[in-house]
């Protein structure tokens, strides 16, 4: 065999390698690498493709990483997103759109968006999206899940000026819509609670300033009503800002034992006026020596305010038993009246700030319907719960627990 057909053979079986290689790139093996010959310009070609074949293994492996992390992250986040193509068929859906748009039993990729349990708002949203090719936001509450309030963004997909699909976010936006309905009505109360006494105040004192001042019968009934209703704003005063304090995140408790019998007697004696006034009677059932670990001061509080109920909205000649057990969690302590009771449509908003299940009697009384909301934020504080148990014409049960 003469040096030409040498060469030429020697050539061809390299050519033969890179094709093989290049062949095995082309499947997705870039771990392979093609046999680098002597020759230099074949040399130069298979370490190009072989240098190409790395570079390409490494944007592959951090383009699948990303594929991961983008992955991970639509399945686990919080918001629920879908995403259509341009006629509204649901290309993706995480689980938490799943949940939300109520899919049991079947599988959504594949269906018209407003096929799904809670589609029709969702795909007017697309629709106007995929149309206009800007972006949508709106609230909804959807069929699928009672209550909830969704925060929906719906965004085009644009690829060289056509619009080819839609993604949209929905954010349970729920407990922000609450909060702010409960600030709006806390406004509301507090302006109403101060309305009331500033408008009887400011009414009395005219009426003594246009001449009842010298009127020796009546003048003292209009000061005197100036001073219930001043008294009556700062109870209201004092009441919020007890409340402030325990929601600020400030309050803190100093845990020592306290004696709880001891402590429910002292204040017995503190509310005399209100006792005897109502001829209601309390009966101390705790047992001597059972000790709590708790804040003194704010567990007086917690039991000022449940007597000072108790004997407000119990009967004449009524009683207030007071009665505690303790076990491996902590130590339940019970407040029983004989009063009236509560209808059982009042139980669940008992603790709410400024409810009253009868609001003139309740003003009748001097009552600011805060009083119950700081027994809840008091309790809590050390880590209890409270709760009611009542019914109409039997008298109610109030029940706090301060853990061990």
């Amino acid at each position: 065999m003469n040096l030409i057909s040498t060469l030429k053979l020697f050539i061809g079986g390299q050519f033969g390698e890179i094709i093989a290689g290049s062949k095995r790139f082309a499947a997705g093996d870039f771990g392979y690498r093609i046999p680098v010959g002597s020759s230099g310009e074949l040399r130069k070609l298979s370490e190009t493709l072989n240098y190409m074949a790395g570079e390409i293994s490494v944007k592959m492996r951090e383009a699948e990483l990303r594929r991961l992390e983008l992955e991970a992250a639509f399945r686990d986040m919080s918001e629920a997103i879908l995403v259509t193509d341009g006629a509204g068929i649901i290309t993706r859906i995480n689980p938490r759109a799943r949940r939300l748009m109520g899919v049991r039993g079947f599988e959504p990729e594949g269906m018209r968006l407003s096929a799904m349990p809670a589609g029709p708002e969702l795909s007017s949203a697309a629709i106007k999206a995929l149309s206009s090719g800007q972006p949508v936001s709106f609230e909804i509450e959807p069929a699928a899940a009672p209550g909830t309030v969704l925060a929906v963004s719906a965004s085009p997909i644009i690829e060289e000026g056509t619009v080819r699909g839609c993604v949209l976010v929905a954010r349970d936006i729920t407990g922000p819509r609450k909060l702010e309905a409960m600030r709006r009505d806390f406004v509301a109360n507090v302006s109403h609670e101060l309305k009331t006494p500033l408008t009887a105040i400011i009414g009395c004192a005219e009426t003594l300033l246009s001449g009842a001042l010298e009127d020796r019968e009546h003048g003292p009934v209009f000061a005197r009503s100036i001073h219930e209703q001043a008294v009556r704003l700062d109870n209201l005063v004092n009441d919020l800002l007890k409340i402030s304090y325990a929601e600020s995140g400030r309050a803190s408790v100093e845990k020592v034992p306290v004696d709880l019998k001891a402590l429910v007697d002292d204040t017995a004696q503190g509310l005399a006026a209100i006792l005897v006034k109502k001829k209601v009677v309390i009966i101390n059932l705790v047992a001597p020596g059972l000790s709590v670990n708790a804040d003194r001061d704010k567990l007086s509080q917690v039991l000022i305010n449940l007597l000072d109920n108790a004997a407000k909205y119990n009967r004449d000649n009524g009683e207030i038993k007071i009665s505690a057990a303790a076990d491996a969690g902590g130590t339940r302590i019970l407040v029983e009246d004989t009063g009236h009771g509560i209808p059982p449509e009042h139980l669940p908003r008992i603790f709410e700030r400024f409810y009253r299940v009868d609001k003139a009697r309740s003003r009748e009384l001097g009552g600011t319907g805060l009083g119950l909301s700081i027994v809840k934020h008091l309790v809590e504080l050390h880590g209890g719960t409270a709760g009611v148990e009542s019914a109409e014409g039997r008298g109610s049960t109030f029940w706090f627990t301060i853990p061990k």
